[in-house]
């Protein structure tokens, strides 16, 4: 015990006394997740809209301002004619445009039904599906208010047959993607510090020589890998602290689950995450050979099959079975598990073993092989 602990003090020295290790394992994942916490937002509002009004007139104006009050659209130009529809899309000029035909205020004060039509710019399929919604809700509480304000005029108002829904929205009532990023947000800054910071770390040990000098010592396999790991444990934690707290105060979003189990899972993910920082120190020579493994053939596969960024149920089939050996895949879901819903291990016992399954295996391997480097 006292030769790990000597171990863990000289790491500790080491992060302390080094700009770079500081920098990487406390300051970068802050700092990354502020930029993308405010960057990785789907919401849309402030739609540029284009109005071709062919009808021009109060009741074509009273349907138009219906866009703008609301908080998702603003007018971006008023059109004249078809071909400069076509220019307003082509030139990113306006998202949308909104077509009223003629007599369409004649029409509705004689009750008929009329049609408008919006053409939107489809290049981004995000925003284009987002800005139709947006406009069929508008459109949709205009008519609605227009078949009330007829029927409050009628003497008797008909007794029509209708059928209503009420919806509710749990977990994130107010449809804020941030609410939903944030948390995997926070899975991903714990991820991109600790494996860098690990694998440099020991590779740093093999290029100024010390690590010959550690094998040569009575010092075990296993006690240098405690060693040199263990202090990253604690960085790994500080910087957790630290996202939940900037999480509450940036974003606003806090966690609604139990913070012990919270920590406790990411105690087993901060451990496989350390397993695969062994590994690519086992395979590189150099901390700039590290680093460049890690970017390229880590942190790409489980930013891409983790369900980070894109709903695993929405890749192909054949590619789908391989998100299943990304550790990312089941933390994400637990984090999100706990923030956004509450969930307890009852909810989250299958993603917890797997990624406790998962630790085990990368780590273990990950040590077998840098003992046997050793050797």
């Amino acid at each position: 015990m006292q030769a790990v602990a000597a171990l863990v003090r000289k790491q500790l020295l080491e992060i302390a006394s080094s700009f770079q290790l500081r920098a990487l394992t406390l300051v970068a994942p802050l700092f990354q997740f502020i930029l993308f916490g405010f960057a990785f937002n789907f919401d849309v509002e402030k739609v540029k809209l284009a109005v071709l009004d062919f009808d021009r007139t109060a009741t074509s104006q009273d349907f138009t301002q219906n866009f703008t009050r609301s908080k998702y659209f603003v007018i971006a130009a008023h059109l004249n004619a078809y071909a400069e529809a076509d220019d307003v899309l082509l030139n990113g000029k306006a998202r949308l445009v909104l077509v009223i035909p003629p007599n369409f205020g004649n029409s509705i004060l004689a009750g008929k039904q009329v049609q408008v039509q919006t053409l939107i710019d489809g290049a981004d399929g995000n925003t284009a599906n987002i800005a139709s919604g947006y406009a069929s809700g508008v459109v949709s509480s205009y008519s609605q208010r227009i078949l009330m304000d007829v029927q409050s005029r009628l003497p008797e108002p008909p007794k029509l047959p209708t059928v209503s829904t009420e919806t509710r929205i749990w977990y994130n009532p107010d449809l804020k993607s941030r609410n939903f990023f944030v948390p995997s947000i926070i899975a991903l800054m714990i991820m991109v510090g600790t494996v860098i910071a690990s694998s440099t770390s020991i590779v740093k040990e093999r290029e100024l020589g010390t690590l010959e000098q550690l094998i040569v010592s009575p010092v075990k396999p296993y006690q240098i890998v405690i060693g040199k790991l263990a202090p990253f444990l604690a960085t790994a934690a500080i910087t957790t602290l630290n996202l939940l707290v900037l999480s509450a105060l940036i974003f606003g979003v806090t966690m609604r689950g139990n913070l012990l189990l919270f920590f406790l899972l990411t105690l087993g993910f901060v451990v496989t995450l350390l397993g695969l920082g062994l590994f690519v120190s086992t395979i590189s020579k150099t901390q700039q050979q590290a680093s460049f493994t890690t970017a390229f053939f880590i942190l790409p596969p489980f930013l891409f099959l983790s369900g980070y960024a894109f709903p695993i149920e929405a890749m192909p089939e054949w590619i789908q079975p391989v998100t299943y050996i990304i550790p990312l895949r089941y933390f994400i879901v637990i984090v999100r598990g706990i923030f956004l819903k509450g969930n307890g291990l009852a909810e989250l016992w299958d993603e917890s073993l797997l990624l406790l399954l998962c630790g085990a295996v990368i780590f273990t391997a990950s040590f077998l092989r840098f003992k046997k480097n050793l050797e």
